[in-house]
């Protein structure tokens, strides 16, 4: 039972959650950036960024400029020394109607 419940907690702790934020940059325009541990697939980062991206421009047509591609791993200083994370970021642009 205490192995059960300590390779839970493991689990738990290194898989962690995501955090996307959004910034107006422009009207219309977000910058949108997905953070999460090193166990965070780019799909998962991409999906997270889409869904804001959505929310963002209200429900309306939008376009993700930026290279969705790009190298994500990186490392980040906390109490426990250097630790990699993964970051996505894109630019959503809302289509205006009629495009």
């Amino acid at each position: 039972m205490k192995a059960a419940l300590l390779t839970a907690c493991i689990a738990l702790v290194l898989t962690g959650c995501t955090f996307t934020g959004v910034n107006e940059i422009a009207p219309g325009q977000y910058m949108i950036t997905s953070h999460g541990s090193i166990f965070n697939s780019r799909e998962g980062l991409l999906e997270n960024i889409n869904q804001k991206a959505a929310k963002a421009c209200d429900g309306k047509p939008y376009h993700l400029e930026g290279d969705a591609g790009a190298n994500m791993v990186v490392a980040t200083q906390s109490h426990l020394g250097s630790t990699p994370t993964t970051v996505l970021g894109l630019k959503a642009v809302c289509d205006e109607a009629g495009r």
